[in-house]
């Protein structure tokens, strides 16, 4: 009998942040961290599973619906394999993902990348004294 690979949702790492009071908050008063084509805006959350709520803010200046859309779910996808791989070891973030229009023509790979340097700047947990 050949064991099965269990295969996770994307809802087990990151679900959408979708109440507008939450989000106003977060552009507010969030940290910021950079990547080279990108912006991240976060703030801690109270929850742990998800590890992740985000928010896809892309901007009307992008282009039209179609790369709007585009641009959204490659950077789902990149989030998606970046925490199934276990790249990124913060957890417990509220996040708004800002891309820059150069989004829109990087290679798949290059985005991943940009988007873990930019994770990789969100503050690491506060440890308990001992």
């Amino acid at each position: 009998m050949s064991a099965t690979p269990i295969i996770l949702k994307r809802s087990h790492y990151f679900t959408s942040l979708k109440l507008k009071k939450r989000i106003d908050h977060l552009f507010k008063s969030g940290g910021k961290a950079f990547g080279k084509n990108l912006m991240l805006r976060f703030e801690r959350s109270t929850q742990i599973n998800p590890p992740f709520q985000v928010v896809f803010a892309v901007s009307r200046k992008l282009g039209g619906a179609p790369v709007r859309n585009r641009i959204k779910r490659r950077l789902r996808e990149a989030l998606f394999l970046l925490l199934k791989e276990g790249k990124v070891k913060q957890t417990g973030f509220e996040l708004a993902i800002i891309p820059k229009k150069e989004v829109a023509d990087l290679d798949f790979s290059e985005l991943a990348a940009d988007l873990q340097s930019a994770l990789k700047r969100l503050p690491k947990p506060a440890r308990l004294a001992e």
